[in-house]
């Protein structure tokens, strides 16, 4: 008896293996699909005939196997779907085998209850292995309950529980871990085919990113030499495959942009991402402007990093933005520019003097400002008309701005209507007299025409000068106001004159 039993749990662990290779993909598991518990619980059912076809005699109509088993792992680890399905196939099996009678009908039941009992038990939240002990415990006593029923012979079916409870649980026990193993190596092995799946779905991906992007890939190791080039170098670069493989990546870089570019790249290496901008040498000799995105990657083969470069061309873009800001430059001009003069105007005057105030406050250096406006303008405007009025403008301040060529420290602007102001910066105010005297030459050597002034026939001007050091209680306004109240001591004394303020003034006239 004792070797039919353990022929019996032969055949339970052959089949399973043999279950594990003809449902390699479709694992069982209790969220598994409807579909694949019905075909585990079909097979298991399956084998449970089989093991009954090799059970064997213990009493009078009485038959001994570990069909039960069958049940108990397609609970454990499937639910109690396919251990529904495996117990009624089981006692179905079992009344077709051994006919319709009382020594079949008993048997039958007890698959059918052990089926429901192991559903029950895998609705459990416990550990499978605590599971499938306690089904298979459950199964024994049910078969025990049959055994009792049938067998009235004390020895024998002490006999029987005894060879039954052994080779069942210890049956049981390695059947269980055995199906574990075949269930997690076919996990494995899906698993593999999985991740390989993903890997040559993932070089086939990138294999079709490098050939169709705009984008130039390329690979470089720690010299920065190119060990691969996608296709897309021909439409950025110009060049074919072989002609850039195995050279530097500084050999194609504008020489300006070569220190950059180098420690980008060691950026790069060291802390694995860096971008760079930069002009590269293509084919026909010119240089383009080029995006980068450099990644090292995340592997060392032969103790040697990689880096992998994205590039794109950006010379249109560049281009744009150098009109951009060429467009830029030229709006923040003309904002600081008077329209009629061509001069400064008012609002760079204002930030200037702010400016250059702040400058000599910190170094402690004077600061002088020359006002002046043409004398009897309004009579000129009256007399000659607005035209002729905006040109005499335009002609004295061309004349003054080109005492003071670039660079110069000196800031020239138009004050207002026919004023303009003067800035000098670490100048005093005997260098505010020879400036001013300067003006007032330069502006009476034009001879522009003014036969409604009262003091000449030319076109003159009235100076006005004030200097001072800047200190932390005054305001550049201080320097304003002291300039304009020279310019106003300049035309009560009659015009044509230079003033310093009220104090100490001298008559250049």
């Amino acid at each position: 008896m004792l070797k039919e039993f353990i022929s019996n749990a032969a055949l339970l662990i052959a089949s399973f293996s043999l279950m594990g290779v003809l449902f390699k993909d479709k694992p069982l598991y209790p969220t598994s699909p409807f579909s694949t518990k019905l075909s585990w619980g079909i097979c298991f059912g399956i084998l449970g005939n089989v093991l009954m076809s090799f059970s064997f005699q213990v009493g009078p109509d009485i038959y001994a196997d570990l069909r039960h088993l069958a049940i108990v792992i397609a609970g454990a680890f499937g639910g109690y779907i396919p251990a529904l399905i495996a117990a009624a196939l089981i006692s179905i099996g079992r009344i077709c085998l051994f006919g319709f009678n009382n020594s079949a009908l008993l048997p039958a039941v007890g698959a059918l209850v052990t089926g429901v009992v192991c559903g029950v038990i895998s609705k459990l939240n416990i550990h499978r292995t605590l599971k499938a002990f306690t089904m298979n415990l459950c199964g024994l006593l049910i078969i025990s309950i049959v055994f009792i029923i049938r067998i009235e012979d004390a020895a024998v079916l002490k006999n029987v529980l005894s060879l039954h409870y052994l080779i069942s649980l210890a049956g049981g026990l390695f059947g269980y871990h055995f199906f574990v193993f075949v269930v997690d190596s076919n996990e494995t092995q899906h698993q593999l085919k999985h991740s390989l799946f993903k890997v040559k779905e993932t070089e086939e991906r990138f294999r079709l990113l490098a050939e169709y992007s705009s984008d130039m890939i390329t690979m470089h190791n720690d010299q920065a030499e190119y060990i691969y080039i996608s296709p897309a170098v021909r439409e950025v670069i110009h060049f074919e495959y072989p002609e850039l493989l195995g050279k530097t990546l500084e050999t194609f870089i504008h020489p300006d942009d070569v220190e950059r570019t180098n420690s980008m790249f060691q950026r790069a290496l060291q802390e694995g991402s860096a971008e760079s901008t930069h002009r590269y040498r293509s084919k026909f000799g010119d240089y383009i402007w080029i995006e980068s995105t450099l990644k090292s990657v995340p592997y060392q083969e032969e103790g040697e990093k990689k880096v992998i470069i994205v590039s794109r061309n950006i010379t249109n873009r560049k281009l744009t933005e150098q009109k951009l800001q060429e467009a830029n430059e030229l709006l923040n001009r003309l904002s600081y520019m008077d329209g009629l003069t061509g001069i400064a105007n008012r609002r760079y005057f204002d930030e200037t003097l702010l400016r250059e105030w702040a400058k000599a406050l910190n170094l402690q250096t004077p600061i002088t400002l020359v006002m002046f406006d043409i004398d009897y303008f309004k009579k000129y405007n009256d007399t000659y008309g607005h035209l002729k009025g905006d040109f005499c403008l335009q002609k004295i301040a061309q004349a003054i701005n080109d005492l003071f060529p670039e660079p110069s420290n000196c800031t020239f602007c138009r004050y207002g209507g026919e004023e303009f102001a003067l800035i000098l910066p670490y100048s005093n105010g005997e260098n505010g007299l020879e400036i001013a005297q300067q003006i007032k030459e330069t502006v009476q050597s034009l001879k522009v025409p003014h036969k409604s002034s009262e003091i000449a026939d030319i076109v003159t001007l009235s100076i006005g000068i004030a200097s001072m050091y800047p200190t932390k209680i005054n305001h550049p306004d201080s320097l304003i106001k002291a300039a304009d109240s020279s310019l106003y001591l300049s035309k009560t004394r009659g015009r044509n004159t230079i003033s310093i303020n009220e104090l100490s003034w001298k008559d250049f006239s």
